[in-house]
């Protein structure tokens, strides 16, 4: 979490790093959107939403600026071991480790922008999941609908702050 008084000095990583992870905030806006639609669509393969939604959680857990280490560790261990659970051939069980990630990231980001139903994404999420293994189409649309508002939102806020206060003290961080 940055202090947005304190600017740090940015190298190229850090600027990478900033915009990978707000990039990872705004793809989930339209790959959350599609979960529910994804064997409908007739230019998508099977799970390739699915693999999407990885897509971004990796993007935002390679990048991650928070001071302490075992948060970021958390965060970036429910990606990578649905990543894993995935590779194992149990993807339902997989999106839920990236859920995690995303969802533990947006209640993080609750306390930067404090943007109203920020805090409930983990739950949206996890919900989400659900209505997802148990194929409950209607809750499924409702949930993802959601859950891609509020990470459009999110990417929006922010979009519109400037990178170094995604960094914030660099002696802060625990290494």
């Amino acid at each position: 979490m940055a202090d947005p008084h304190i600017r740090s000095k940015m190298d190229k990583i850090d600027y990478l790093t900033v915009i990978i992870y707000r990039l990872g905030f705004t793809f989930c806006f339209p790959v959350i959107a599609l979960l529910p639609w994804q064997a409908e669509l007739p230019f998508v393969t099977v799970d390739l939403i699915e693999k999407l939604v990885f897509v971004c959680a990796i993007m935002c857990a390679s990048s991650l600026h928070i001071y302490m280490k075992s948060f970021r560790l958390l965060l970036q261990m429910a990606t990578w071991v649905g990543l894993i659970c995935v590779l194992l051939g149990y993807p339902e069980i997989g999106l839920g480790g990236a859920f995690i990630t995303l969802g533990g990231l947006c209640y993080k980001e609750y306390f930067c922008f404090k943007i109203p139903g920020l805090p409930f994404q983990p739950v949206i999420l996890v919900a989400l999941w659900f209505s997802l293994q148990f194929n409950i189409e209607l809750t499924s649309i409702i949930l993802s609908s959601v859950a891609s508002l509020l990470f459009l939102v999110v990417s929006i806020a922010k979009w519109r702050m400037p990178l170094h206060f995604d960094i914030g003290d660099k002696t802060k961080y625990e290494v």
